[in-house]
């Protein structure tokens, strides 16, 4: 497998107009009872590739936790996985950036910024740095621990059965976990706005699209959602003109049904 290393952590392009698609929240791990992503890995590369030509995808931003490293390592994930891991290192429409469950990963941005041609940024990053647990090292190396303990015992079958039930209801049912059902995400999101005219985030596992004004500018944050548990969620992004949507669909059956027919969306806008 060919892999891409970056030499920047912060990662800026040309004011060049292009429609985004901003994934974040895979889990990718090696396809055990203990990884919670639940996409085959030949559906989910159809899935990117059908929204991308569907969308005018020109770029994709995996907007971290594309990896599953609390529990597992990356030569663990990359022999398990080595055709979809192939498909998002090193293909050159697809930037990436890190998450807290993958900030072990040996390749991978910080960030991501874009200026249009108007003077408008559009800014990209995974959002973990807005609680302890999950911004510090410490955290992330507590929370590593702990997975690691759950992954020795995750075998005997009632720790299993409580630890798939909680996942079916957090995730499945889509409901947000109370650490992650917080307004310090929003308050980070409106700190970055100060300099910024669009900041889509993850980590939350939540979709959502929230309009406010900064000094009579109006301004725009985005959550990108998840695409574990079988679900594809994520937003288009037009960096020019600032149009988006949302997408949600159930599972890989939902999404292709959805683009195999027309169909009207209606899209938020800032003038």
């Amino acid at each position: 497998m060919v892999r891409r290393w970056f030499q920047n952590l912060f990662y800026k392009t040309k004011p060049n107009a292009m429609n985004l698609l901003i994934l974040s929240d895979l889990h990718i791990g090696n396809n055990d009872h203990f990884e919670t992503f639940g996409w085959k890995a030949e559906e989910f590369i159809h899935a990117i590739e059908r929204v991308k030509h569907s969308e005018k995808i020109d770029k994709v931003i995996l907007n971290g936790d594309v990896f599953e490293l609390y529990k597992y390592s990356f030569d663990e994930i990359c022999h398990n996985n080595p055709v979809l891991v192939d498909y998002l290192l090193t293909n050159s429409d697809i930037v990436y950036i890190k998450g807290n469950h993958d900030a072990l990963c040996p390749q991978g941005a910080e960030s991501w910024l874009h200026e249009n041609s108007k003077g408008k940024k559009i800014y990209v990053e995974h959002g973990h740095s807005a609680d302890f647990l999950n911004g510090t090292h410490l955290g992330r190396k507590l929370q590593t621990m702990g997975f690691n303990i759950l992954r020795k015992i995750i075998s005997i079958n009632w720790v299993y059965r409580i630890y798939q039930a909680i996942h079916e209801m957090e995730e499945a049912m889509n409901k947000i976990p109370k650490k992650y059902d917080s307004i310090r995400y929003l308050t980070h999101a409106l700190g970055l706005l100060k300099t910024n005219d669009v900041v889509v985030l993850g980590h939350t596992h939540k979709i959502e699209s929230h309009k406010t004004y900064y000094l009579s500018n109006k301004k725009i944050y985005i959550n990108s959602g998840s695409c574990s548990m079988g679900r594809f969620q994520g937003v288009v992004l037009n960096t020019e003109s600032l149009k988006h949507e949302t997408l949600k669909f159930k599972n890989f059956t939902d999404l292709m049904n959805h683009y195999e027919m027309p169909v009207v969306r209606e899209f938020a806008m800032i003038a």
